[in-house]
């Protein structure tokens, strides 16, 4: 997927269990973030949080909705990085083993998020949405590109046929 080259696009997910949630700490930076990643070419937004939490945790997520999109863009900075992040179902199965040298995957509790260096600084916004339970958040539409349908006959595209918008009621 090409980006503009002043966007780094990313998808993450958000695993609750009981009152924890699921975070990667990066020993190389000494920080927590949620599991995700950037997507491959080709690979839609959702199976790249899927594919990303498997890699950096071991455990196998549903990123069934859209929990909140964030934006970073430093003071100084000329890129900015957006993450489109997913709510989890309910039913992550297992224990976290990170996949990748370097992570440590656990599932945190909420009330020792203010203690850590969480990046991006998102302590509040995931103790509100757990505080919310099943109030619903975003629909994830997915890829909804199709081809564009056209008239068997000739090949003419089926709007072509619609009459001109000064002729309708």
């Amino acid at each position: 997927m090409d980006m503009p080259a002043d966007v780094d696009l990313r998808c993450s997910v958000i695993a609750f269990r009981g009152d924890a949630v699921l975070l990667v700490r990066r020993d190389r930076a000494g920080d927590w973030v949620l599991p995700g990643g950037t997507p491959r070419p080709g690979e839609s937004m959702a199976a790249c949080a899927r594919r990303e939490a498997l890699e950096e945790t071991g455990l196998a997520v549903d990123p069934a909705r859209v929990a909140f999109i964030a934006e970073t863009l430093g003071p100084e900075s000329l890129r900015r990085a957006v993450d489109l992040v997913f709510l989890a179902g309910p039913d992550v199965r297992g224990e976290p083993v990170p996949q990748e040298p370097g992570l440590d995957a656990r599932f945190v509790p909420l009330d020792a998020l203010p203690g850590l260096d969480l990046r991006p600084p998102l302590a509040g916004h995931l103790r509100g949405l757990y505080a919310r339970g099943s109030e619903p958040t975003a629909a994830y539409l997915g890829n909804l590109w199709r081809p564009q349908r056209r008239d068997d006959a000739d090949g003419m595209p089926l709007e072509a046929r619609l009459p001109a918008r000064d002729s309708l009621p």
